[in-house]
């Protein structure tokens, strides 16, 4: 529909063509859709057992089009990269203050890189040096900045040491982390007046401001 509107707006490309042409499969096709009558009535877009494969289409279609769209934009003139380039750039700052609190406890061997997931919408997350990372939650957004970026990076780093290498960071030096496991506990991380700030697992109380741990406020290697 969006490719249909920039081709009535004058811009055109066999790209941007082939992209106004997908069609999404409609949900009520196919015979499912005469047995509805008789019984249960699935609500619209809810595919039945008697037809497996409308769903697989529909979602097919949908990742055709995400995949075409940046070759599109191209095609007409509008470049993303400078713009993906500068996203994921503002994203490593936040993860750089993040990484000097994990050199000053002793992690510093988990170089976070900031990197696009495999998402939608696409979102960047920490990832760590042999190219793994968390995709089980939503990654870094373009609409983010400032304290709020810094918190979201803060938080990911901490669930990727966490889901990954099935580390507890950071780990409070009086009270230590969640005495049962550590995936219990309070949030690692909270945005406090625009500030991001690390807090105890086990207490909840606050640890310090992201980028101002020391060995004496969480515990080291």
């Amino acid at each position: 529909m969006l490719a249909a509107k920039w081709l009535a707006a004058g811009f055109d490309s066999p790209l941007l063509r082939q992209l106004a042409e997908l069609q999404v499969p409609p949900a009520d096709a196919g015979p499912s859709a005469k047995n509805r009558a008789e019984g249960w009535a699935a609500p619209r877009g809810l595919v039945l057992s008697d037809q497996p494969g409308a769903i697989h289409a529909r979602f097919a279609v949908v990742r055709q089009a995400l995949d075409l769209m940046p070759e599109v934009m191209r095609s007409i003139g509008f470049d993303p990269a400078p713009a993906d380039e500068a996203f994921v750039a503002r994203c490593q700052s936040a993860l750089d203050v993040v990484q000097h609190d994990l050199d000053v406890t002793g992690y510093g061997q988990y170089r976070m890189r900031a990197s696009f997931g495999g998402g939608r919408p696409a979102g960047v997350y920490p990832t760590l040096p042999d190219g793994s990372y968390w995709g089980g939650t939503q990654g870094m957004g373009r609409e983010e900045d400032g304290s709020g970026l810094l918190w979201h990076a803060a938080d990911l780093v901490s669930a990727t040491l966490k889901e990954i290498r099935e580390i507890e960071w950071p780990v409070c030096a009086v009270h230590g982390g969640h005495p049962g496991s550590i995936w219990d506990g309070e949030e690692p991380v909270d945005l406090i007046k625009k500030v991001a700030w690390w807090r105890c697992t086990n207490t909840g109380h606050l640890l310090a401001p992201v980028g101002q741990l020391t060995a004496k406020i969480a515990k080291t290697l």
